[in-house]
């Protein structure tokens, strides 16, 4: 049994990651048993009926995550009819675009398969994946003890302490919690980091993602298909009941007028972009704007102190990989705490920065590689538009490599 038997822990963000690390910090096997872990949200976690239509926000989840999820009791939860496996997916590269294709819907561009033989990733509402983990958190809340829940509640102030000692937060309308170790998970604005003086680099990408759901008349087979123009990035996520959801990443200006346009135009805008590959779509939830933009934490630790998900990293979305990311943090996070000395505190300096150095390589080439490939396809640059085309088609061919690219994105 453990000599370290009354850690205080503390997770500021009550989004997927921030839920998830709470509960995997709190689970017995976690060596956490007679310590307590408080989560703080300024939002109000509740539950609530999932709404008839899809939740325009979804996640790619990696079987990794899904792993994650079972191990907290929260993938059972989900309702099945409400997650739509990924079995394969088609990256789409610049077309030939001669006067006989112009008009081809299966034209000669450039392309990818990627397949497994198992699902690549698991299509997760946001909405269906909150309520699967409040309602996991509220039930071992009441079961165990050891979760404290403070929703609603905004921060009045934070004092860091010197190593060793205990973290101070302050609610505006509820107790000051000590914290022998608090866990940022509170988005890629992170009040938190900034309070305690970590720098964040980031990078504007001066572009927008628009998000949407559609109706499709023809079955899209479970698989994610993928864009990349030099005006954006598009891509169409495979959902339950014939739906497909896009994520659509344009300039600024491009998201003006994408925007401005009515419906039906919007949808032709979209159906052009796919290459026609289902022709009747029909808007299926309401559309949203997001700006994008990527963040990295110069350190992701201190003494006591720790950050995780987009608070850490926060990535452009043409991967699909942010949430996964988060998760990740989550899972090496507790295992580090899970396995480090009898003699060790939680908020252990050389602990956490063994988490760190664990997952910053990751995060940071995820983001490398998505900045690449966004560059890549934004040039309009003849040369560059022959090389990516035939890029991917001498990519398509090299199973080894496109086995490297799934086993690192399914982890």
């Amino acid at each position: 049994m453990r000599a370290t038997l009354h850690d205080r822990i503390v997770v500021v963000g009550g989004g997927p990651i921030g839920l998830a690390m709470t509960l995997a910090l709190a689970n017995a096997e976690a060596g956490l048993r007679g310590g307590n872990v408080s989560l703080v949200e300024r939002q109000t976690l509740g539950l609530a009926r999932l709404p008839s239509l899809f939740d325009h926000r979804v996640y790619a989840l990696s079987p990794g995550s899904k792993a994650l999820l079972e191990s907290l009791g929260v993938w059972s939860r989900l309702l099945s009819a409400r997650i739509e496996p990924v079995r394969a997916m088609h990256v789409f590269g610049d077309a030939l675009q001669t006067s006989k294709q112009v008009n081809d819907c299966n034209n000669d561009r450039s392309k990818i398969e990627f397949s497994e033989g198992m699902p690549l990733a698991f299509m997760v509402e946001h909405s269906a994946l909150m309520q699967a983990l409040i309602e996991q958190l509220r039930e071992q809340a009441d079961t165990t003890g050891n979760i404290h829940v403070f929703d609603n509640a905004d921060i009045s102030g934070v004092e860091f302490a010197k190593a060793g000692g205990a973290h101070q937060l302050r609610l505006k309308a509820g107790p000051t919690l000590a914290a022998d170790l608090l866990i940022a998970a509170d988005g890629a604005s992170s009040p938190l980091r900034a309070q305690a003086g970590i720098v964040a680099e980031t990078k504007d990408y001066e572009s927008d993602g628009i998000v949407v759901n559609f109706r499709i008349e023809q079955p899209h087979g479970g698989i994610a298909r993928q864009w990349f123009a030099h005006d954006g990035v598009l891509a169409y996520l495979p959902l339950p009941d014939n739906q497909v959801s896009i994520v659509w990443s344009v300039s600024k200006t491009r998201a003006d007028e994408l925007s401005a346009l009515d419906d039906q135009a919007f949808t032709r805008a979209v159906m052009q972009a796919g290459d026609h590959v289902f022709p009747g779509m029909a808007l299926a939830s309401p559309r949203a704007r997001f700006a994008l933009r990527r963040v990295m934490a110069t350190n992701w630790v201190q003494p006591g102190f720790a950050l995780i998900g987009d608070a850490a990293h926060a990535i452009h979305p043409l991967a699909g990989q942010g949430a996964n990311l988060g998760f990740a943090d989550v899972r090496r996070l507790r295992e580090e705490l899970q396995n480090r000395s009898v003699l060790s505190h939680s908020g252990d300096l050389a602990v956490l920065r063994r988490y760190e150095r664990a997952r910053v390589e990751d995060a940071v080439i995820m983001g490398h590689v998505t900045d690449g490939l966004r560059a890549l396809y934004l040039s309009e640059s003849q040369a560059v538009t022959r090389m990516r085309r035939d890029g991917l088609k001498a990519a398509n061919e090299m199973d080894f490599a496109k086995s490297l690219v799934m086993a690192h994105a399914m982890r």
